[in-house]
């Protein structure tokens, strides 16, 4: 059935005279869901093997979203995405956790748009792209944007609440984003502050050739609320991250690197969680099969001075597209953590992962868009 008449018939049974007044509206979504087996060979336990098998959801999700027409070049946008839990594990609403990026903005070719509501950062949108094997168990955001820190904040591929957007026009290739964060919903008493961040990204994109740089900082309140809370022992603190990355594709095959770097002032103002990442990808594309590659390295932060807590991931894995909607996948994917490092899977984590444990999987996947 047609999207759009599927749309017509969910809105007019919530709510007839507000359809009647929206000129589209069109009904997109994701099922993703794979068959794993996780292993995690936990250091702390003598070596001892733990493995278990299951059923994940990777990332389905139910979307509605339309343009209206406000004429003189300018157009309202508006999205609602919801994620959805197939495999039966969790709880979601719209509202939450469970929410992705939904927002309601407006649109000029000449001006760009601006988007208010729940947003995917600019740092996290500008190297998406390069994870071959995004929303899956091998998932780059295990290592890329992440910290062994357990702290509120340590992590940077984020998708944020209470956010103002703003996305440039393409300018011959050239294109930038960035937004604000604002820190929670209330005010709070005395001194403590709710904290609040902002993102920025620049791209070019010409035929094969994709380069970007972002930043991000957060302003980390103290009032433990909202967005950015500060974490223990750490007050009106901050933290920030810049990477650079760059993609070319040769014929059917496509290369992706980038580099990050990460600092803070916690811990009485010292670099506490700072650290650096590599990530190289590589995809092979032959006709309805893809054969994909991908590596990232973390460094070691300044948690302790004797133990190292960097890691290292490894994803192997190939695609099949019966359609242009329907894909099923099977990849191996493998965490390694230094003495002092907790890395674990992005989506879907392993249970019991401590310091120095390795944890591996593999899954079989199959993915359907509509």
């Amino acid at each position: 059935m047609n999207k759009k008449l599927i749309a017509l018939a969910i809105a007019t049974a919530v709510s007839a005279p507000a359809m009647a007044a929206t000129s589209n509206v069109d009904v997109y979504g994701l099922m993703s869901v794979g068959v794993d087996s996780v292993t995690n060979n936990n250091a702390g336990a003598g070596d001892s093997t733990k493995r278990v098998g299951r059923v994940s959801d990777y990332a389905s999700r139910i979307g509605f979203k339309g343009t209206e027409d406000l004429g003189n070049g300018l157009a309202a946008t508006w999205q609602i995405e919801q994620q959805i839990n197939s495999d039966g594990v969790g709880t979601g609403a719209f509202a939450g956790a469970g929410m992705r990026n939904t927002f309601v903005g407006l649109k000029s070719k000449d001006l760009g748009e601006v988007r208010v509501g729940k947003h995917d950062t600019p740092y996290k949108m500008s190297t998406g792209r390069f994870d071959v094997f995004a929303d899956t168990l091998g998932d780059y955001n295990g290592l890329v944007g992440a910290s062994t820190a357990t702290a509120a904040g340590s992590y940077f591929d984020q998708r944020t609440n209470n956010t103002v957007a703003y996305l440039t026009p393409n300018f011959s290739g050239f294109s930038a984003a960035g937004s604000y964060v604002f820190g929670a919903e209330t005010a709070t008493s005395g001194s403590a502050s709710t904290g609040n961040a902002y993102s920025l990204a620049a791209m070019y994109e010409a035929g094969p050739l994709y380069l970007t740089a972002a930043y991000e900082r957060h302003n980390i309140g103290s009032a433990s609320t909202g967005t950015l809370a500060a974490p223990a022992g750490n007050g009106n603190v901050e933290e920030k991250a810049w990477k650079l990355g760059a993609s070319y594709s040769i014929m059917d095959f496509t290369l992706a690197a980038l580099y990050e770097k990460t600092d803070d002032n916690f811990n009485a103002g010292s670099n506490l969680y700072g650290h650096r990442t590599w990530f190289l990808s590589g995809k092979y594309q032959m006709g309805a099969t893809a054969l994909k590659a991908s590596y990232a390295n973390a460094g070691s932060d300044n948690q302790s001075a004797t133990v190292s807590n960097g890691a290292k991931l490894y994803t192997l894995g190939a695609d099949y597209a019966f359609s242009k909607r329907t894909t099923v996948y099977a990849l191996y994917t493998k965490i390694s953590n230094d003495a002092g490092a907790a890395y674990n899977f992005a989506y879907n984590p392993a249970t019991g992962v401590g310091a120095g444990d390795t944890v591996s999987g593999m899954s079989l996947g199959l993915k359907h868009s509509f």
